[in-house]
């Protein structure tokens, strides 16, 4: 057989199945999140631009300027007293700020001091005008920039869990201990403020009585968490962690007229 009869041939051969069939139609878009986690500079129609970023120890500057769908944004809803939170943190989950940054021309800016060398990033959290509120309220929009700081740097290991921790004269006793919780489900933890082995008295702080900033250890990922009412001295949140794994918690409250923090790692399964 000549090759033009062989290559006939094959063209039968194959054509005798008939057409391909059609591809399957592509999935329907899922409905957008407005959360994110404070790891990349753009997200949902927003984007963050460092203007000013610290380079070296000491006190610096943060200065960033936050564009949205319509151009350059210097006005959000006041979340928790503030239109914009932000947090500093070096990626061994060590040296946490929480700062609130004023607009001053045009940029969101904060004064940060910085203690020693690494890298760090800088998040910024907030909630555009006219979101859709959810069940726990409007999410907010979590972008963020890193920055480093050369020379010599004294890294910290991520401490293991601990069921307390101590600032000042307050001790937070986590009462679950430092059992391991259940990622992909809806978890409750809960916190005390002592003092001297009694309830202390505690104060709000930015219009709700603790806030707790929790990052992914693996990732650096953030979420901002706040506590159900209470009317005594136990912090309880509900959180749904979507992994498996270590996370540093950063506990910030007012007790005596002064804000104070703790910090803890929580393992989730």
């Amino acid at each position: 057989m000549t090759l033009a009869g062989f290559l006939g041939a094959a063209y039968l051969f194959f054509d005798s199945r008939g057409p391909a069939p059609a591809a399957p139609p592509a999935p329907a878009p899922s409905p957008v999140a407005y959360n994110s986690d404070g790891l990349a500079d753009a997200y949902d129609g927003f984007r963050v631009e460092p203007l000013a970023l610290p380079t070296g120890r000491g006190p610096a500057t943060v200065s960033l300027r936050v564009t949205g769908p319509g151009g350059p944004v210097t006005d959000f809803q006041d979340v928790h007293t503030k239109p914009m939170h932000m947090y500093v943190l070096r990626d061994d989950l060590s040296h946490y700020q929480h700062l609130h940054p004023e607009v001053v021309d045009g940029a969101w800016t904060a004064p940060v001091t910085i203690t020693d060398g690494g890298a760090y990033r800088v998040y910024i959290e907030f909630v555009p005008h006219g979101r859709p509120e959810g069940p726990m309220g409007a999410e907010p929009t979590v972008l963020g920039v890193p920055f480093v700081i050369p020379g010599d740097t004294a890294m910290i290991p991520v401490p293991a869990p601990e069921a307390e921790a101590r600032s000042g004269p307050y001790t937070v006793r986590r009462l679950d201990g430092t059992v391991d919780l259940a990622s992909g489900t809806q978890t409750a933890l809960q916190f005390q403020v002592l003092r001297d082995g009694r309830p202390a008295v505690l104060e709000p702080y930015l219009g709700a009585y603790a806030h707790l900033s929790n990052f992914e250890v693996r990732t650096q990922g953030l979420k901002h968490l706040h506590p159900l009412p209470a009317a005594d001295a136990t912090l309880s949140f509900h959180a749904a962690f979507a992994e498996r794994g270590d996370k540093r918690m950063f506990l910030q409250f007012k007790a005596g007229g002064t804000v104070h923090q703790v910090a803890f790692t929580i393992f989730t399964t």
